[in-house]
């Protein structure tokens, strides 16, 4: 694979993921809401949905990172 594609491929995932796990943080109180659910379940679920947001974005910042210093490696 070239070095050019290398880049590309890694910073696109890199941007995607970091995109979904910022909007995944910023709406993980609507996303973790289910009608008839008890409050403590809807807290531990939003609590969920932010670490899997937050794993989601230090991933594509790393792939970001890999793919800027790639050619460098």
């Amino acid at each position: 694979m070239s070095p050019a594609w290398t880049v590309l491929t890694l910073a696109g995932l890199g941007v995607l993921l970091a995109l979904m796990g910022w909007a995944g943080r910023r709406h993980a109180a609507g996303l973790g809401a289910v009608p008839g659910m008890p409050a403590e379940m809807q807290q531990h679920r939003v609590a969920v949905l932010r670490r899997g947001a937050t794993a989601c974005l230090v991933v594509g910042v790393v792939f970001l990172a890999l793919g800027v210093l790639s050619p460098l490696l």
